[in-house]
């Protein structure tokens, strides 16, 4: 299964900005998933099927403009977001072998 795209990544593919993405959510046009009930997320070949769609349209629109990039916050909360589980179980067996290490 391919990993699912943020709203940055599906912005900076198409060429225009994250409040548009979501406006081409509302509309009904891109397929928006929630997970955590916060982030949205999207199916790449249904962006990359939309990017030849949008075409001359979105560009005029957004005057050929490139995304703004992240904040290193916002780069940071995604990171823990996706990595969540291998982060705590590395932390765990980190603490599993400091124990072991220890009492024995």
């Amino acid at each position: 299964m391919e990993k699912l795209w943020t709203t940055a990544e599906v912005a900076t593919c198409l060429g225009i900005s994250e409040g548009e993405v979501e406006q081409l959510v509302r509309e009904g046009t891109l397929t928006g998933y929630k997970l955590g009930g916060q982030f949205l997320r999207f199916q790449p070949d249904q962006v990359k099927g939309l990017q030849g769609k949008l075409g001359a349209r979105q560009l005029q629109r957004v005057g050929g403009a490139q995304a703004p990039k992240l904040r290193w916050q916002a780069r940071v909360r995604e990171f823990l977001y996706n990595y969540d589980f291998y982060i705590l179980s590395v932390l765990l067996l980190i603490g599993v072998m400091v124990y072991l290490m220890t009492t024995g």
